[in-house]
């Protein structure tokens, strides 16, 4: 009952990740003027989240075939470097996402980058060489090793996914995609976590392999994600954004904030003329005064300030200004 159920939805979940990159591919009229990093990270990560999916089915379908979970070493190894693969392409999106500064952009991509290829080789040793068919190790050093091997993954992965994510919290403007980031990151932790801990049950023999399918969650991990990435392309812009290189230094705060400033104006679709009025509010200016610099009446300036709160989804000045500015807030520091 319980095979039959999780077979299906693997298809289920499969027509839905083959539908977002059905979704990003149609994208790709963006590849010319559109961010190119920011596509090609969200396509990578519904390719390996594709490949997840495919390769559960396929052990599945066997599974309620023969009656026995059995998998190959390639199969094995391909499976752990799909996970691999997605923290490392997710990461990768909000990285681009982030317009992070180019210095902590690129320190986050050299960690990052350093502990997945760790990851590849210790995992390819594990999964490849140390387990049998059944994902079972042998007791004694083979089998401690091979469990400090899948804890460490577990803990690398989960590393980059919320580190990611904290950092994101603080730098994305959009609320709607830092909702769906947060969502993501979640169900990726998630998943991560559990692959884990099945793995580790069925290593160390305390799980037989008959009972791994009716307790493999996987799928709903799988199909989450592919319904919130879906969700995900809807509300992202593609277009091309520029990347600002900061220098916090005296000379060059202006410049930064006027950057800044068309940012946001950018993500969140402000008119010229709104792009002003949130420039002199961010300086402090009061109605009646932008009112008197942009010569319109103050009635103008105020409908000009409801439409870009309603926007910006703020509701007091003081969000404004710790949105635009290199302070705590919402927008964070670029």
């Amino acid at each position: 009952m319980f095979g039959e159920i999780f077979f299906f939805t693997y298809i289920f979940a499969g027509f839905v990740g083959l539908l977002a990159i059905l979704l990003v591919a149609l994208l790709s009229k963006y590849w010319t003027s559109g961010n190119k990093q920011l596509l090609s990270a969200v396509r990578n990560f519904m390719i390996c989240t594709a490949i997840m999916d495919g390769l559960y089915f396929y052990m599945n379908y066997l599974f309620l075939k023969t009656g026995i979970y059995t998998t190959q070493p390639a199969l094995r190894v391909l499976d752990s470097f799909t996970f691999i693969g997605q923290a490392y392409f997710w990461s990768a999106y909000i990285r681009e996402k982030c317009q992070l500064p180019q210095p902590r952009r690129k320190r986050m991509t050299l960690v990052t980058l350093c502990l997945c290829a760790g990851c590849l080789l210790t995992n390819l040793a594990s999964y490849g060489f140390l387990m049998n068919d059944y994902y079972f190790v042998s007791a004694g050093p083979p089998r401690m090793l091979a469990a400090v091997i899948e804890v460490l993954l577990c803990v690398s992965l989960t590393f980059i996914t919320v580190w990611h994510l904290l950092k994101a919290l603080d730098e994305l403007v959009q609320k709607k995609i830092r909702i769906f980031v947060t969502i993501l990151s979640i169900l990726i932790i998630g998943d991560n976590l559990l692959n884990s801990f099945n793995v580790l049950h069925l290593m160390t023999g305390s799980s037989p392999p008959s009972s791994h399918f009716p307790l493999d969650f996987t799928v709903v991990f799988i199909f989450l994600i592919n319904i919130f990435t879906i969700l995900l392309i809807y509300q992202e812009d593609f277009r091309a954004l520029f990347h600002i290189t900061v220098d916090f230094s005296v000379e060059n705060v202006e410049n930064d904030i006027e950057s800044r400033l068309d940012l946001i104006a950018q993500s969140h679709g402000l008119t010229l003329r709104e792009r002003e009025v949130l420039e002199l509010a961010y300086e402090g200016l009061t109605n009646p005064e932008i009112a008197e610099e942009l010569i319109i009446s103050k009635y103008t300036v105020k409908r000009h300030m409801h439409n870009i709160f309603e926007k910006l989804d703020i509701s007091t000045r003081m969000e404004l200004v710790h949105l635009v500015g290199p302070g705590n807030g919402p927008g964070g520091r670029l």
